[in-house]
């Protein structure tokens, strides 16, 4: 009987017969025999490399399922083949990292609570804040040599400084602090000198410290290493410090910028040893033999200047 005269129990019987004896069924072609699609042309070069792209791909594969009845299956649906590449791998890796540095800037484990301030003895922790301005914010906003050159500017009094940042969110300033020896007074403003010269706010006591008033302003310093910071020149500081131990008790130190350093003598005189300090035993000596010859003519001078060694001179105010 031909195929097409078949009824339908029979073709049913005929398929069950052929896929035993492992036969393609009729009326299927085989996958070698499918049709094959035209492939699609485009004008666009863009459009054409998208095409062919896409021809390379692997079809989505249909699966048939035995089930326990003979000639019974179940057409599973298709599912396509996903290939997965470095685009996406990377674009992944990309959103990856933007949300870990989203998250490492807004999050408080990354937020400066405190200025670590070590090596200071009057220097605190709000002062440096109060400058710096880095508490609340994010550790990677945080800039060391930025914050070295601030600390440099405002703070004079330190001698040394450095600054560390430290992870997750730690921020350590080392300092050591200049040693005050004079305290100078003028005009009517006050400031500590240290051996260098340099001149810094106080902070704290003065106990200790060699006390000088200025008549006027120093001269101006050429080759100043240390900025607008130095008062005036070590060798001066040195000076002072002379001074201060061959001068009568309770006498207070003064300073005039053409006469140099000196005192205020209880007698009711000035008396100046210039700038330098040098030769200062022979200029004491000179400067006492002046006292007792004017003591002995029963005089008062109002000054006595020893600021150039050999031509001392005295001065009387009638």
């Amino acid at each position: 009987m031909a195929e097409g005269t078949l009824n339908r129990a029979d073709q049913v019987r005929s398929r069950r017969l052929q896929r035993r004896e492992g036969r393609p069924i009729l009326g299927r072609a085989s996958p070698s025999q499918a049709p094959a699609i035209p492939r699609m042309v485009a004008r666009n070069p863009e459009v054409e490399q998208r095409l062919a792209a896409l021809s390379g791909r692997e079809l989505r594969r249909q699966r048939y399922l035995k089930l326990a009845d003979a000639g019974a299956e179940l057409r599973l649906p298709a599912l396509p083949n996903v290939h997965v590449g470095w685009r996406v791998v990377s674009g992944l890796i990309v959103s990856a990292t933007l949300v870990a540095l989203y998250f490492m800037w807004s999050s408080s484990a990354f937020t400066v609570s405190a200025i670590d301030l070590r090596g200071a003895e009057r220097l605190t922790s709000d002062a440096v804040d109060s400058v710096l301005k880095v508490v609340g914010s994010s550790i990677f906003s945080v800039e060391s040599e930025k914050l070295f050159g601030v600390l440099r500017d405002q703070f004079p009094e330190l001698e040394t400084v450095s600054v560390s940042v430290g992870f997750p969110a730690k921020v350590v300033v080392r300092v050591e602090e200049r040693a005050p020896l004079l305290v100078w007074e003028q005009a009517g403003l006050t400031v500590w000198v240290d051996a260098e010269g340099v001149s810094f706010i106080p902070q704290g006591g003065e106990q200790g410290l060699i006390k000088v008033t200025a008549l006027e302003a120093p001269p101006k310093l050429d080759g100043d290493i240390y900025a607008q910071n130095q008062l005036i020149r070590s060798e001066m500081v040195r000076a002072i410090q002379d001074l201060s131990r061959i001068a009568p008790q309770g006498a207070p130190l003064i300073y005039d910028p053409r006469l140099g350093f000196g005192w205020t003598d209880p007698g009711g005189w000035d008396a100046f040893f210039g700038q330098d300090g040098q030769n200062m035993t022979q200029r004491l000596a000179v400067y006492l033999a002046i006292v007792r010859e004017l003591s002995s003519r029963n005089l008062t001078p109002t000054l006595i200047s020893v600021a150039h060694l050999h031509a001392p001179y005295y001065r009387m105010d009638y």
